[in-house]
């Protein structure tokens, strides 16, 4: 299978060759497995479908030498005793307990459940497109495994597979499970499992938007070292107002940005842009976007007297590269603001580059792998 190629339209036509990498990034996988971070994946996006299949094929394989997970399953029936719950109004509108028999609605055990459904969604979707023929054999087979244990051969949606969560007991399933997600992703861009026809550009465009915010977001969460926090979306800042009438408050807006990083002595705001960075004004005039300034501005500044780091809090936009290169930086009143773009449609190297330059400084802030 060829490493996707891809032209997301939306207000703006912005080339992306590297989806892969993006998902690769944006995966759990990514933070928790070593072998994925060591640089030969990303510089080889080619073999990341065939690498992500490995770890899956392993990963079920190691599974299955235990047990296939069962999990409970709510079931209706019509039997000739009860079990569980009587469903009193299919019972009598079909008139039943004159045939002897009544309608139940019951919890079962089964292997019929969403994990293995999306261990074997993945295992099918591996074997058709995977490169290696001892791996698709390998997914193959599994697939067949699980097939003949009882479970579903419909293939789950990508929505589906996000849905699906873990309980403490299920942990020896994480790696397995959080491949195939990876794979799945992979392999449906669109939201029905299987069909790839009548997508909608806009509407693609905004899931990429999603992706690469999450994908900026997984690289630093998982390439910097212990001393750097990273949290996403859920911080809030608050608005420093004073003497505020009693219903300002519901109806100020939240403030709450793409991506923090922290460190006892930096702190970072970054907002993810899927847009040009630069466009004409309405005077012909190539600028960068007033509502994406001020937007980042309002955030680092609503930082003050927050804490100490509030008082060097550094903002960053961050663009794909659309038609040129940009990497400008100032200072305003105390805080160091950069407008920065990545080249999606270049090497890993460089995409990998760009993004470290932002936590990077003058004193070569940590050892970046």
């Amino acid at each position: 299978m060829t490493a996707p190629g891809a032209i997301i339209s939306g207000s703006t036509a912005i080339p992306v060759r590297n989806l892969w990498l993006l998902m690769l990034y944006a995966s759990k996988l990514f933070q928790r497995d070593q072998r994925l971070r060591n640089g030969s994946a990303e510089a080889n996006p080619d073999d990341l479908f065939d690498l992500i299949t490995e770890i899956l094929v392993v990963a079920t394989e190691r599974r299955l030498q235990r047990s296939l997970g069962r999990q409970y399953r709510s079931r209706s029936d019509t039997l000739t005793r009860v079990r569980g719950q009587i469903d009193v109004l299919t019972t009598e509108s079909k008139m039943l307990l004159a045939q002897g028999r009544v309608a139940c609605t019951y919890d079962e055990l089964s292997v019929d459940n969403l994990r293995n459904r999306v261990l074997r969604t993945a295992l099918v979707l591996a074997a058709r497109h995977v490169g290696d023929i001892t791996l698709e054999r390998r997914a193959r087979a599994l697939a067949e495994i699980l097939s003949q244990y009882g479970v579903s051969a419909r293939l789950v949606t990508q929505r589906e597979a996000a849905q699906l969560t873990l309980g403490r007991n299920e942990q020896d399933d994480v790696e397995a499970i959080d491949a195939a997600r990876l794979l799945i992703q992979m392999t449906i861009p669109a939201e029905e499992s299987g069909k790839q026809t009548n997508r909608d550009p806009e509407r693609e465009a905004a899931q990429i938007r999603t992706l690469y915010e999450a994908a900026v977001r997984g690289f630093y969460r998982a390439v910097l070292g212990s001393d750097w926090t990273v949290a996403a979306g859920e911080v809030h800042h608050h608005w420093p107002v004073v003497d505020a009438t009693a219903g300002l408050a519901p109806i100020l807006p939240i403030m709450k940005t793409d991506t923090l990083l922290e460190t006892t002595s930096r702190r970072i705001i970054i907002e993810t842009k899927f847009a040009d960075a630069l466009k004409p004004n309405q005077y012909g005039a190539v600028k960068l976007s007033r509502d994406h300034i001020f937007q980042l501005y309002a955030y680092v500044q609503s930082q003050h007297g927050q804490d100490e780091l509030s008082r060097s809090a550094e903002g960053v936009l961050l663009y794909p590269v659309v038609v040129q290169q940009l990497d400008e930086s100032a200072i305003v009143q105390g805080h160091r603001y950069r407008f920065l773009a990545v080249d999606l449609g270049g090497s890993a190297a460089q995409i990998r580059e760009t993004l470290l330059s932002v936590p990077r400084n003058a004193e070569a802030v940590g050892d970046y792998r």
